[in-house]
């Protein structure tokens, strides 16, 4: 199964696509790195080039809320989407915008 998950580079993110690729599901995992890290996905990275029934683990770093997420979902055509991005904020306004607009391109993308 094509899965995405959005924030996958977060600590809670990554353990889900560690497990999603040890189940063999071909993931895109969508961060900008802002608060994840690569190094939270090296399990996940290891198994997806171990062959056995490992998945597949694709990662673009990108803003959730850019146009290139909803480019990458028409590209992708994932099954399934977990959004999961998030950062914590001190000002109210760029929060909204921020989940809002993450969320967003998120809905766009999966129309599409």
């Amino acid at each position: 199964m094509r899965l995405l998950v959005t924030g996958g580079a977060g600590f809670i993110g990554s353990r889900l696509v560690t497990r999603l690729v040890a189940e063999g599901h071909e993931v895109d995992v969508v961060d900008d790195l802002s608060s994840g890290s690569l190094a939270n996905l090296a399990e996940a990275r290891a198994g997806s080039h171990g062959g056995g029934s490992s998945g597949e683990l694709r990662f673009h770093q990108l803003d959730v809320r850019s146009p290139a997420v909803v480019a990458l979902f028409e590209r992708r055509r994932p099954e399934i989407v977990f959004h999961l991005a998030w950062r914590p904020l001190d000002d109210p306004a760029e929060d909204a915008e921020l989940t809002v607009g993450a969320t967003l391109r998120v809905v766009q993308g999966s129309v599409r």
